[in-house]
C-alpha cells in the first residue's frame, strides 16, 4: 500500500513538472504572437529600415507579413528609402563573349574618401556569353544566346523572358528594359531590323513590347511604325520616355522617342553640328542631351559640345554650348585617351581610360557638367588577364530592391 502511494505520487510530481514545462514553453512562444500583432504602420516603418535580405527572410514570419512585404506598394517604399547605392562594373570580351565579370561596390562605401573601391566579383555563371541590356531600379537585364534575362541583383531571382516568334536573328537584334513610373510598370522593348548590303540603309525594322507580370507575352506594337532603323546606343527613360541613338544608313542618325504610355515612336533629327555616327545621349537636367567629343582630345583639352532638346516634335535643340573639362585634375588621364562611358541618373558623365589594360587598377571619375565640378573618383582591382584585352565595359550605379519578379 505504502509503494503504490508513493508510485502515486511520483507520478503526480512528472504530471506538474510536464505542466510547468508546458507553461514555460508557451510563455517563451507569447512574443512572437505579440510580434504578428504589431499596427501595419508601425511594422512597415521597422521592416524599411532593415537591410533587403533580411526583409526577404521575414516573408516566411506569416501570410500577412508576405503579403505586406510582397506587395507593389512596399517594394517601391523601400525602393525609394534606400539611401546607400552600389556602383556596378559589367566587362565582357568583344572577341569572346565567355570571357566577362560583373563587379560591385559594397553596399556601405567608406563616406570619408573620395575614392570608392569596387572589387567584389558576382559570381553570375549564367550570365555566360551576354550582352548587357540595361540595369534599373535594382534589376539587370542581360540577353543570353538570344534569350532576355532579368535579375534581381539583391535576392538573386533570376527569370526568362518568352521568346519571339520566329526567334530574330541576333545579329539584328537590340533589346531595351525600362520602367513607366505612370503606370508602374515594367517594359522590355525588342527591335529587328534588316538593311540592305549594298546600300547601308535599313529597309525594314520590327517593334515588340513586353509588360512584366504573370503570364507574360511578346505583342507586336500597334502604333503607326517609325521609319526603318538600327538602334545604335542605351536608352535613356526621362518622364515616361525611352531615348535612343539610331541609325537610318551609313551617314544619317537620329535619335527615336518611344513613349511608355501610348507606345508611340517618334523622330528626332540631330543637330546639324553634330557629325558622330552613334549619338551620346545623357540625361541633362530632366531634359534629353546630346555631346560629342573626341577620344583622341579629350584628355588633352578637355572639350564637349553639348546640346538639350527643346521641342522633340519639331528637332528644335538648344545653342551648343562648349563645356572643358578641368583635366589637370584628373591625374589618371594625363597622356591617355578618355572616353565617356556611362551618364548618371543626376546628370553626371563617367569616364574613364578608352582602353583598360589587364593587371592594373582601373579609374574613372564622375563629372557634373552643371557644377562644372568632379563629384567622385572610383577604383576598380586589377582585372585578371583571363578576361581579355579587347573589353566592352558598362558602368552603372543602383540601389537594393526586394522587388519579386513575376512571369
Amino acid at each position: 500500500m505504502e509503494m503504490s502511494f508513493r508510485l502515486t505520487a511520483v507520478k503526480e510530481m512528472k504530471k506538474k513538472k510536464k505542466l510547468q514545462v508546458g507553461a514555460s514553453r508557451r510563455c517563451r512562444r507569447a512574443p512572437a504572437v505579440t510580434i504578428l500583432q504589431i499596427p501595419e504602420d508601425l511594422l512597415t516603418e521597422i521592416l524599411l529600415r532593415l537591410p533587403a535580405k533580411s526583409v526577404v527572410r521575414l516573408k516566411c514570419v506569416s501570410k500577412h507579413w508576405c503579403s505586406l512585404i510582397s506587395s507593389r506598394c512596399f517594394t517601391n517604399l523601400f525602393l525609394n528609402t534606400r539611401r546607400q547605392r552600389r556602383l556596378f562594373m559589367h566587362l565582357v570580351n568583344k572577341e569572346n563573349h565567355s570571357e566577362f565579370a560583373l563587379l560591385s561596390s559594397s553596399p556601405n562605401p567608406n563616406p570619408d574618401s573620395d575614392v570608392s573601391l569596387v572589387k567584389r566579383d558576382l559570381n553570375m555563371p549564367w550570365m555566360l556569353g551576354g550582352e548587357f541590356v540595361s540595369a534599373l531600379r535594382g534589376l539587370l537585364c542581360v540577353r543570353v544566346q538570344g534569350r532576355l534575362l532579368i535579375c534581381n541583383l539583391t535576392t538573386k531571382q533570376l527569370v526568362e523572358l518568352p521568346t519571339i516568334m520566329p526567334e530574330p536573328n541576333d545579329n539584328n537584334v537590340w533589346d531595351y528594359f525600362c520602367h513607366d513610373p505612370v503606370h508602374d510598370e515594367y517594359k522590355a522593348l525588342n527591335v529587328v531590323w534588316e538593311e540592305s548590303k549594298e546600300e547601308g540603309r535599313v529597309v525594314r525594322s520590327e517593334h515588340h513590347v513586353l509588360v512584366l507580370g504573370p503570364g507574360v507575352s511578346w505583342r507586336r506594337i500597334q502604333s503607326p511604325p517609325p521609319p526603318p532603323h538600327r538602334p545604335c546606343s542605351q536608352g535613356i527613360s526621362i518622364n515616361g520616355v525611352l531615348y535612343y541613338g539610331a541609325c537610318i544608313d551609313r551617314t544619317t542618325s537620329v535619335v527615336m522617342s518611344f513613349d511608355l504610355r501610348s507606345e508611340e515612336f517618334a523622330l528626332i533629327k540631330l543637330p546639324l553640328d553634330v557629325t558622330t555616327s552613334s549619338p551620346n545621349l545623357m540625361n541633362y537636367g530632366g531634359t534629353i542631351a546630346v555631346f560629342e567629343y573626341s577620344v583622341s582630345l579629350l584628355a588633352t583639352n578637355g572639350t564637349v559640345d553639348l546640346w538639350t532638346l527643346e521641342d522633340g516634335g519639331k528637332s528644335i535643340w538648344s545653342n551648343k554650348k562648349s563645356l572643358v573639362l578641368p583635366v589637370s585634375l584628373m591625374n589618371f588621364a594625363s597622356g591617355n585617351h578618355l572616353k565617356m562611358q556611362s551618364t548618371t541618373r543626376s546628370g553626371e558623365v563617367r569616364l574613364a581610360k578608352a582602353s583598360i589594360v589587364v593587371n592594373n587598377h582601373v579609374f574613372f571619375l564622375t563629372y557634373d557638367f552643371e557644377r562644372n565640378k568632379i563629384t567622385s573618383r572610383v577604383k576598380f582591382n586589377p582585372l585578371s588577364a583571363s578576361i581579355g584585352t579587347c573589353l566592352r565595359s558598362n558602368f552603372w550605379d543602383d540601389t537594393e530592391s526586394i522587388m519579386y519578379l513575376e512571369t
